[in-house]
């Protein structure tokens, strides 16, 4: 069977590590799979590694429909799998000509859910639906995207939820950076791994870490990812007086051992769908510190393997992380039933299992 899988990006992002988990998964189900992508990025060039095809269409814009009609009459595949709100849209309206073509649309959280005005809500809303009505299957990576469409009035009879799944073979890592940043053995590190943009809310990151430096001077933060939010991340690192506690690394491609290299996670998302980037700290064994988004709590059991805290204030952040660093007992305690979580529930064998079936 040949899947052609559709994309709005492969730049750095848990949507293109969710696709180059999945696609690997299903090869070893005996699946032959394609990929379109909009953007292209660094998640191509591994999806062509692991043995994938991969197109580039350019931006996903009006003439995008068109194109991927046109790769359908090239490639006759057996099922479309859309991934993500953009290329869903674009996927149901290329597939008009194929009424018998079976689709597969992969949620990364609904877009209606971003922090976007009511007006542009409904709209979204309303688009959602229209993909939603012409695939066959809808996958949502919480409980909470699926209870989110249907308080929307979409029709969720064909909704199934299957996590995110991680790749435990490079979790933990067997070495650290801490010599590449010059942190001292014995420094508290908190880290993020995230992509610079609005969504994830590095701002509120760099307040926290400052938080947290006044009450334990010697802690270092460590912020791992790149975007347009960059030259104001390092401006607030600077008039934060951060210089020298917080690097800002750009986009890494040693996650694991970066992650080896802190104490503490956190997350600063205004929203999120299933964040990878948590999924691969509670599977490093990290101590995690999470906002209460919805779905959420689907990975994160507060106070057992992780903390939950008011994401929005960036001081009741610090608190949380000031308490785990004066406890190494508690952040190795939370780390282990972190680990034995994704061990249990997150893997991309049980993703790749159920999206096959």
């Amino acid at each position: 069977m040949k899947i052609l899988h559709v994309i709005n990006t492969a730049e750095v992002g848990g949507g293109g590590e969710h696709l180059l988990h999945l696609t690997q998964g299903l090869m070893a189900h005996g699946l032959t799979n394609a990929v379109v992508v909009g953007r292209p990025g660094p998640a191509a060039t591994r999806l062509r590694d692991a043995g994938m095809t991969v197109l580039a269409l350019g931006t996903m814009g009006v003439g995008a429909p068109r194109a991927v009609r046109g790769l359908l009459r090239t490639l006759s595949p057996d099922v479309l799998h859309l991934h993500g709100s953009r290329s869903g849209l674009v996927g149901v309206l290329a597939a008009q000509d194929h009424r018998l073509l079976p689709i597969v649309y992969t949620a990364h959280a609904f877009s209606f859910r971003r922090k976007v005005a009511a007006p542009l809500r409904w709209v979204f809303a309303r688009l959602e639906s229209l993909t939603c009505r012409r695939a066959r299957r809808v996958i949502c990576l919480t409980r909470a995207d699926l209870d989110a469409a249907r308080r929307v009035g979409i029709d969720t009879a064909r909704f199934v939820v299957i996590p995110n799944g991680i790749d435990l073979s490079r979790f933990p890592a067997t070495s650290n950076r801490r010599a590449e940043f010059s942190i001292p053995k014995e420094a508290l590190v908190v880290g993020l791994v995230a992509r610079l943009v609005p969504q994830k809310d590095p701002l509120r990151f760099v307040e926290m870490a400052a938080a947290v430096a006044r009450a334990v001077p010697a802690a270092r933060f460590l912020l791992v990812g790149d975007g347009p939010l960059r030259r104001v991340v390092e401006e607030a690192v600077r008039s934060r007086g951060l210089d020298g506690k917080l690097s800002v690394t750009g986009f890494r491609p040693d996650v694991p051992e970066l992650l080896a290299t802190m104490d503490v996670f956190v997350l600063t998302s205004a929203w999120e769908g299933l964040p990878i980037a948590v999924l691969e700290a509670m599977a490093a064994g990290r101590a995690v510190v999470v906002p209460p988004l919805p779905g959420i709590d689907e990975v994160v059991d507060d106070g057992r393997t992780g903390i939950i805290a008011n994401g929005r204030d960036p001081t009741i952040l610090a608190a949380a992380v000031e308490a785990l660093g004066h406890d190494q007992r508690r952040r190795r305690t939370l780390g282990e039933a972190a680990r034995r979580r994704i061990e249990d529930q997150f893997t991309v064998a049980r993703m790749a299992d159920a999206t096959a079936t």
